[in-house]
């Protein structure tokens, strides 16, 4: 290799080496997920984050608090997931994300398995619910029109799916 080459091809490298360093990146951050919660059943939520690449100790650390049965702790609780801080909370059930909702204005908050979100006061409406709480119902009103009229539907003499006997 000619000397000219030598030099071309190391600037060439060297001119590359910030590119290749920069596309690296900074080192990725760890999402933390505070679970405001007293059952341990949370295996299913971390596996499907598994099957999302949502890898523990890699890009993703849990932090649990739990109240031990005892609805006077869940504010202090979820109070300390806000002043961890967290990068959101998670919460079952209505009690919980009223605890998490008193608690933080920012962190974004996932309530799961709330009855009626708009009833409790934790959303606006189910279309646009405001703040920062999202999550799913099993209850709400909305939702329970709907599945009645679905059933009505399905149930009448014109759908060849459910026959009346």
């Amino acid at each position: 290799m000619r000397r000219r080459e030598f030099i071309t091809l190391l600037g060439g490298a060297s001119a590359a080496w910030p590119i290749a360093a920069r596309a690296q990146g900074p080192p990725r951050k760890i999402a933390r997920i505070g679970i405001l919660d007293d059952s341990p059943s949370w295996d299913p939520f971390r596996q499907q984050l598994h099957e999302l690449q949502y890898v523990e100790g890699q890009n993703v650390a849990y932090v649990y608090l739990r109240t031990n049965g005892d609805p006077d702790q869940l504010d202090a609780a979820a109070s300390a997931l806000a002043h961890i801080p967290v990068d959101v909370i998670v919460a079952f059930g209505t009690p919980r994300a009223k605890a998490a909702q008193r608690a933080t204005k920012t962190i974004p908050i996932v309530a799961i398995s709330i009855g009626d979100p708009m009833g409790a006061g934790l959303v606006t409406s189910l279309a646009r619910p405001g703040g920062n709480i999202t999550g799913n119902t099993i209850l709400g009103p909305d939702i329970v029109t709907k599945k009645l009229k679905i059933l009505k539907d399905s149930t009448s003499p014109g759908c060849p799916r459910f026959a009346r006997t």
